[in-house]
């Protein structure tokens, strides 16, 4: 999203494809705001072609019109600019969905917003210092012990595990939080749902064939319905902030602090399962944790190095790093909300889908018929400067 105030009188060229501008015009225009938002009524499964082939709405964070069209017009939201952030309008659809039964079933979101660039890396650990290798090919750095001529044991060189040896960087990931009001004066207590590039969107169901695994881990749930969604961190906020609803989180540090410095844990495995690590996501940003490997003073190779083709050389260098965060699937109400982003010309796409009505009690029930205050805020690579919309009403229309 833009990183100064712009787009007061337009909506970004981003977003147009999406949209048809009239006949004869050749400028974006200003769009005709609306304060409410409407869930329209539609079938879990739906038609696709006159064959009578059926097709799921996927959360998958690549939207089709043939999926979202059943959502009417969309909503054109003004994102106010807080902290340095820019002005500029958000495109929000919304379905809630029935199962082929006709009882109600899930609730759907499409956020689209303009972007500049993404930024998919949370405060990754940075290599200040060891270069295993000099210009020449000649060894830096050696682990290994040794012997010197009066027999003694020379320790070999741990300098890439020093905390003196990395520093943690200021870069952050695109953050989405949605907000959503027990009812239609925007009452607490709301859901809260944030969506993070690095940190939960990566995270999505494995197949019980691929990893024999996955069903002990609880990491197959979703496999077959929304094989490539992500969740979102669901949390319960009665007034006073935003709490975690009960369960594991999907992301765990992965680095150990010391009063000189910091050290990563681990690194990317890279063993059998690498072409498929991540869930098809690369190693550059994600550590998978069923597939970790504790970062050693032997670990000469860089696992961002060794998946990059045009690096000569797979050892560390300075300005290297190390994702922050390890990946790894929520438990409990944690799993409530699936979500994936995808950035493409400069436009995220956010698809969300949560049940109406879930079995935990710090989740707001969404019945059909009813209208409840939403609230969207996108953080733009930092966890200060934001872009907020209004509380808006969000209509479940009824069938």
């Amino acid at each position: 999203m833009p990183r100064r105030t712009m787009i007061r009188a337009g909506i970004l060229f981003a977003i147009l494809p999406w949209f048809a501008i009239s006949c004869g015009t050749k400028t974006a225009t200003q769009p005709g705001l609306s304060e409410s938002i409407t869930s329209m009524p539609a079938p879990e499964q739906f038609l696709t072609s006159a064959q009578g082939e059926s097709r799921e709405l996927l959360i998958n964070g690549h939207p089709t019109p043939i999926e979202w069209n059943i959502a009417g017009s969309p909503t054109f939201v003004l994102m106010h600019g807080e902290g340095g952030a820019g002005d500029y309008y958000m495109s929000i659809r919304s379905v809630w969905s029935t199962d082929r039964f006709g009882a109600p079933s899930s609730m759907y979101f499409l956020l689209q917003w303009p972007d500049l660039s993404a930024s998919v890396l949370e405060r990754p650990m940075v290599n200040d210092s060891v270069d295993i290798l000099d210009d020449q090919g000649n060894l830096l750095v050696d682990c290994r012990d040794k012997t010197d001529s009066l027999g003694n044991v020379v320790p070999g060189n741990d300098v890439l595990l020093r905390p003196t040896s990395w520093h943690r960087s200021n870069l952050e990931e695109d953050e989405v939080v949605v907000e959503i009001f027990s009812d239609s004066l925007g009452s607490y207590p709301a859901d809260n749902w944030r969506w993070g590039a690095a940190t939960t969107d990566p995270v999505f169901p494995s197949s019980t064939v691929e990893f024999a695994n996955a069903a002990n881990d609880g990491d197959s749930l979703g496999q077959f319905t929304h094989p490539a969604a992500g969740v979102m961190e669901d949390r319960y906020d009665v007034g006073a902030g935003p709490v975690d609803d009960e369960g594991r989180l999907c992301f765990i540090e992965n680095f150990t602090l010391y009063p000189n410095g910091i050290v990563p844990n681990f690194i990317a495995g890279k063993g059998s399962r690498d072409t498929r690590l991540n869930r098809g996501h690369p190693v550059a940003y994600t550590i998978w944790y069923y597939v970790r490997q504790q970062l050693t003073a032997c670990d000469s190779l860089n696992p961002v190095r060794i998946d990059d083709s045009g690096v000569r050389d797979k050892t560390w260098n300075p300005g290297d790093y190390v994702p922050s965060y390890m990946l790894i699937f929520p438990t409990g109400s944690q799993f409530d909300v699936l979500a994936r982003g995808g950035w493409d010309a400069g436009k995220w796409n956010l698809e969300i889908r949560r049940k109406l009505a879930t079995p935990w009690p710090d989740d707001v029930e969404l019945v059909p018929g009813q209208t409840y205050m939403m609230r969207v805020t996108v953080y733009d690579a930092s966890s200060t400067r934001a872009s907020r919309s209004a509380l808006l009403p969000l209509k479940l229309k009824l069938r």
